[in-house]
């Protein structure tokens, strides 16, 4: 009985991507792209399927209606390096769909996302909530017997920040939409 394991190769790491061994590890950034796709059925289907073959990971996908009748606006945040973004719009502009497509980093993009929070509030700690969310520009679209629900927009960061600051109070659920940019006039 012959021992074949010292020839078998070893099998490749799940998170590497083709074409991305060679990126340094730590040349990652964020990138925003900015996608207008045609409002065809299985449009969205056909550019997550590119996400998931070329094991993009995004951190948020907004797809809305664009200026442009009938033309979707796909707003996709994702941290990678240059060289897998460059490759994934490369495969992106090959549906048939897509129209156009830009890559922004986070100076060129005016980027916002909403978010609903419902929040524990006893009589005693409803008025700080409202402060608290009032600091943070959002607004109570409801008020219940033992929650406050919030409205905010905003940078991810301020939306971060506002969570944490209720956390004391017992966040109850939270709804957000991820980014929705586009290029900032210069």
């Amino acid at each position: 009985m012959s021992d074949h394991s010292d020839n078998r190769k070893a099998a490749p790491s799940i998170t590497e991507r083709a074409g991305q061994v060679a990126a340094p590890k730590g040349t990652e950034r964020s990138h925003i792209l900015l996608i207008l796709a045609n409002n065809a059925p299985g449009m969205v289907d056909r550019v997550v399927g590119v996400l998931r073959r070329r094991r993009a990971q995004p951190q948020t996908i907004s797809i809305g209606q664009s200026e442009i009748p009938d033309v979707s606006r796909i707003t996709i945040q994702m941290n990678d390096s240059e060289v897998g973004v460059e490759q994934l719009i490369e495969q992106l502009r090959k549906i048939v769909d897509v129209r156009h497509i830009v890559n922004l980093s986070a100076e060129q993009a005016v980027a916002r996302e909403l978010a609903l929070v419902k929040v524990n509030a006893a009589a005693e700690s409803r008025a700080e909530i409202i402060e608290i969310g009032n600091l943070f520009g959002a607004h109570i679209i409801d008020l219940a017997q033992e929650t406050v629900t919030l409205e905010v927009t905003g940078s991810e960061e301020k939306i971060e920040k506002l969570v944490a600051l209720l956390q004391r109070f017992g966040v109850r659920e939270i709804a957000r939409t991820g980014s929705v940019a586009m290029t900032r006039d210069l």
